[in-house]
């Protein structure tokens, strides 16, 4: 999260969305950049979660912070990881994070189609493991490439 333009959209959508909570899943910043991050964006917690939660109402949930493996040839081993997962609770589940994978061609913008065969087993994955892609406020693009130029694209 080095790149001055990336922190600077993070600051202006937690501004004037508001979140509670955010969850970055970035591999390669270390904890103390990260914090940093943290800070620049106004929040006063950093906070590594366990997968088992305990929420107000004192009723249990599961969180899994995720991002899913970049490779296309290799995005099987996510579905899987999420397959063995589901197998390993009976509680509410919810997954957060990059999966890289997208459920329909509408979620993306730009460029070449996305791979159906790639749409088809990230959807049988979310139906084997009983969990559902939710919509997202605001910006319908989480992801984007080449801004301003003939080759720009954007993912949701």
């Amino acid at each position: 999260m080095s790149s001055p333009g990336k922190v600077q959209f993070l600051q202006d959508v937690t501004r004037s969305e508001r979140p509670t909570f955010v969850f970055l899943s970035e591999t390669i910043s270390s904890y103390l950049k990260m914090e940093r991050l943290c800070s620049k964006l106004g929040y006063d917690g950093f906070i590594a979660v366990e997968p088992i939660v305990v929420a107000n109402n004192d009723s249990c949930w599961r969180l899994t912070g995720l991002y899913g493996e970049p490779a296309r040839s290799e995005r099987h081993k996510t579905w899987e990881l999420l397959r063995n997962l589901a197998r390993d609770a009976n509680l509410p589940w919810c997954v957060m994070g990059d999966l890289n994978n997208i459920t329909s061609q509408q979620d993306k913008k730009g460029g070449i189609l996305y791979p159906n065969n790639l749409i088809s087993g990230f959807n049988d994955c979310l139906h084997d493991t009983c969990l559902c892609d939710m919509d997202i406020l605001g910006h319908q693009y989480t992801w984007e490439r080449g801004r301003n130029t003939d080759h720009w694209i954007e993912i949701g």
